[in-house]
């Protein structure tokens, strides 16, 4: 689960993935992909009040995300001001600030994440330095060097700042079974099975409304059977996925969920009935792909393991292992990088520490110095002298051009190019990569598994209860803002009545508070009162600032077997339910 507060110290001025708090003055917003720890905020009723009085402000994503969220009608106010980027295809983004006018220009390519649909990562270039934005990201190795936009002149870009998926950068997810190896133990379990009669049934129980569109797709075409989901809402301008799934209860592979409140009662049963539509008992096996629960074995196990008399467990996983994230990071070698996840069990310490070793500082890696190229000088030509005659250029004399004395070689100093870091965290050093955290940094999460499903209820009630909170500061600080400047302006009408001095401007007029965000909201009418106060000697403002287990083993699950094993396995037993071929 994501734990980045949103801003990136090189662009504080957009946000990405996060979008409360803070993240309310962004000038421009980016969404990675459409799961809910991604999401936090871009429904809240403080947003929304931004983007009615906004004329500059955009979402940026791609366009199977674009898809995704607008078909959730609870998003369908972000439609005027989503734009869709094409993948790969550097898109320049002015970021403008709508009180002074300024603008900053920045470059944004998105690259595919391998995380699931729609999801992607954000290269960022711009005056303050390449950026990279991995969001949630599935990459096998050796993929980075096959990404373009990665690369410039034959070598990968200088990439100052990588802000990462560590989900699983702990020695204990060293190697997770690629997804083709998963699919294939999937595929074979469930051949075994469904095969045996139209009765018996596979569910497959999956944790996030979306993400398992590579199995649903690979099942069906496989066993020319579609897959029963709950909706087909999210897919229906998906024609690639739309194909492969149903809402008819009448197949034998489903991926259906159980309502919000009856998950942990229900877990074992089929969410849509344990019957056929005829009335025959259906013979069903639950299959439930997951990757820390493989990661907390103390052996290695298979890529399928039976874990109880109809149950089973997958080795599936949406983010990197560790050995993928150590590649990944010794291509790119960048300067700085930055835990987006604090995996569970460790601290953000922990992983700052096992992530320096990483940094261009350790890794061999020669920083970039560009060189000046010198100064071209032209050869000069000298004839020689008494050339009074025209005859006299027919003479014996040697006339071939002299070339002055070669000058000794210069020494050309080359000028330091200005630190890239000057100001801003310089390495990866252990102080130097000391993070402002947000209390989101300071939590270890249960689990990983994304979910953006449709029952929100507890999301939404924390949004209502902060704008809620909002808006009775608001009321408050407004009603004591009217009260002090009545005082005030009693006074201000006895001193006048004194001394007949001339009527002071702010006793007839009051500026009135613009409320755009709850920090500003509340700024505006503390100050209000403070000038009151001061018109009448009261004490000077101080306007408030806005605030913001190791294992001794590495635990390798084996990537080349797709064998699925029964819970003896663990303890020595060699009885495999199935074999399969690689």
């Amino acid at each position: 689960m994501s734990s980045f507060g949103g801003r990136m110290k090189e662009y504080p001025t957009i946000s990405v993935d996060r979008f409360d708090r803070d993240n309310l003055h962004a000038k421009a917003y980016f969404l990675s992909h459409c799961h809910k720890d991604h999401m936090k905020g871009l429904k809240g009723p403080l947003l929304k009040r931004k983007l009615k009085v906004s004329l500059t402000v955009k979402l940026y994503c791609s366009p199977v995300s674009k898809e995704l969220l607008l078909s959730n009608p609870k998003y369908g106010f972000w439609e005027k001001h989503i734009v869709a980027l094409e993948l790969e295809s550097p898109t320049q983004i002015s970021l403008v600030d709508e009180t002074s006018g300024e603008k900053e220009d920045i470059v944004v390519t998105l690259l595919p994440a391998g995380h699931c649909p729609g999801s992607v990562m954000f290269l960022i270039e711009g005056n303050q330095g390449t950026v990279l934005y991995t969001g949630d990201f599935r990459l096998a190795k050796g993929e980075a060097s096959r990404m373009e936009f990665l690369h410039s002149g034959g070598r990968v870009k200088d990439i100052r700042s990588v802000y990462l998926d560590t989900t699983f950068y702990a020695p204990k997810y060293y190697q997770i079974p690629s997804r083709e190896a998963c699919l294939n133990g999937i595929r074979e379990l469930a051949r075994s099975w469904i095969t045996q009669s139209p009765y018996h049934v596979v569910w497959l129980n999956c944790k996030a409304a979306y993400g398992y569109e590579y199995l649903f797709t690979n099942l069906s075409e496989e066993f020319n059977s579609q897959i029963h989901v709950n909706n087909l809402d999210m897919f229906k301008n998906m024609p690639d996925i739309l194909c492969h799934v149903t809402t008819n209860k009448a197949t034998q592979i489903h991926a259906c969920k159980h309502p919000k409140d009856e998950e942990f009662f229900r877990a074992s049963r089929l969410p849509c009935g344990p019957k056929a539509p005829d009335g025959t008992p259906l013979q069903i096996i639950s299959i439930k792909p997951s990757t820390i629960w493989f990661g907390e074995r103390s052996r290695r196990t298979n890529v399928v393991v039976k874990t109880g008399s109809s149950s089973y467990r997958a080795c599936f996983s949406f983010h990197s292992s560790y050995s993928e994230i150590k590649d990944f990071l010794s291509y790119i070698c960048p300067i700085n990088i930055y835990p987006n996840v604090i995996p569970v069990g460790k601290t953000a310490e922990e992983v700052r520490e096992i992530l320096t070793p990483m940094c261009r500082e350790y890794c061999g890696r020669p920083g970039i110095v560009y060189k000046p190229l010198g100064t071209l000088k032209r050869a000069k030509v000298e004839y020689a002298e008494n050339s009074a005659s025209d005859s006299e250029l027919f003479d014996d004399e040697d006339l071939t051009p002299q070339r002055r004395k070669r000058p000794e070689r210069r020494q050309f100093k080359t000028p330091k190019a200005p630190s890239p870091e000057r100001g801003l965290v310089s390495n990866c050093s252990q102080q130097e990569t000391q993070l402002e955290l947000q209390p989101d940094h300071m939590m270890n999460y249960v689990d990983c598994t994304e979910s953006n499903d449709d029952d929100e209820e507890e999301e939404e009630k924390e949004e209502e209860e902060e704008y809620s909170a909002f808006l009775e500061v608001k009321r408050v600080s407004v009603s004591e803002g009217n009260a002090a400047s009545c005082r005030v302006d009693q006074g201000e009408a006895s001193d006048a009545s004194a001394t007949h001095g001339p009527p002071r401007w702010d006793a007839f007029f009051k500026a009135e508070p613009v409320l755009t965000d709850e920090s500003s909201e509340v700024e505006n009418s503390q100050n209000s009162v403070v000038q009151s106060a001061a018109a009448s000697g009261g004490a000077q403002s101080h306007t408030p600032s806005l605030s913001e287990d190791s294992d001794d083993d590495s635990t390798h699950i084996s990537s080349q077997s797709t064998h699925i094993s029964d819970p003896s396995a663990e303890s020595g037993s060699q009885g495999l339910l199935l074999s399969l071929s690689q």
